[in-house]
């Protein structure tokens, strides 16, 4: 899922510690998959990655004139403070705040489960047959602005502020790029993982093109959501998952993706 993140260039704040902290994720899960792959791919690790890493430019940009614009209003107002404005305790309101984000995640991924509409726009990410760390940044560029519009009103209607927001982003992003990744985590540390955040094998059922297996596996973080809603399913036999839509055979370029919905 949307897994596409809050940008956030568009406050006057300097972000180069939470690009250092997902760039890091990055080359060290990148690292990892390719000195330890679960599937072997034979395509060029550029062939793997390109189309993904442009979508992901994409989504910022897109981000960067919209999302952050209506970002910085809200936590420029005044108006209204929040409902955790009446909350004194700093720790509680990291919390509240990470499980609210959380929640909302797992039901608009679900949400673009089960709305046609959405799976126009949410299968681009389910093309994905060479899934690797890239891959949490494939997404319609429509998807990734309208995936953060609900949370806005979250964060104006809560009150989450600048700091609360950002360590679950920035964890969440963390996260996106792990459970995405090629890395092959042995079967039972992947599993017993896999009751607390969402991990490779737990995310790549969720890509598989058994309707039973992607019709599952909705959390982005925690998985809790999941057991809650009746949507957890750990896969009996990982390296038996095939990727990808069955009727999406053709190799998909970035026009292509771009098209796809419509």
């Amino acid at each position: 899922m949307p897994e596409a993140s809050l940008i956030y260039r568009g406050t006057n704040i300097n972000m180069d510690w939470q690009s250092l902290i997902v760039v890091t994720s990055v080359l060290s899960f990148g690292i990892l998959e390719n000195l330890f792959p679960f599937f072997t791919f034979k395509q060029s690790f550029d062939k793997r990655v390109y189309t993904n890493l442009v979508l992901g430019l994409i989504n910022v940009l897109a981000n960067n004139f919209t999302i952050a614009l209506l970002l910085n209003y809200i936590w420029q107002q005044t108006s209204w403070l929040g409902i955790f404005h009446f909350i004194d305790s700093p720790l509680l309101k990291i919390v509240l705040s990470f499980l609210l984000l959380d929640g909302y995640m797992y039901a608009w991924h679900r949400l673009m489960h089960t709305v046609s509409l959405g799976w126009r726009f949410h299968r681009v990410h389910h093309t994905e047959v060479l899934m690797n760390t890239s891959t949490a940044y494939r997404f319609h560029p429509i998807e990734a602005i309208l995936a953060n519009v609900p949370k806005l009103f979250l964060i104006w209607l809560f009150g989450i502020n600048l700091q609360n927001l950002l360590l679950y982003e920035i964890l969440l992003a963390c996260e996106l790029i792990f459970h995405h990744s090629n890395w092959a985590i042995p079967l039972r540390i992947d599993k017993y993982l896999s009751y607390l955040i969402v991990t490779p094998n737990y995310h790549r059922s969720h890509h598989s093109q058994s309707i039973k297996e992607a019709t599952s596996n909705y959390a982005s973080f925690f998985t809790i959501w999941d057991m809650i809603f009746n949507s957890y399913n750990y896969p009996r036999s990982p390296k038996a998952i095939k990727l990808g839509l069955p009727q999406e055979k053709k190799e998909l370029n970035i026009i292509n993706l771009l098209k796809l919905p419509f």
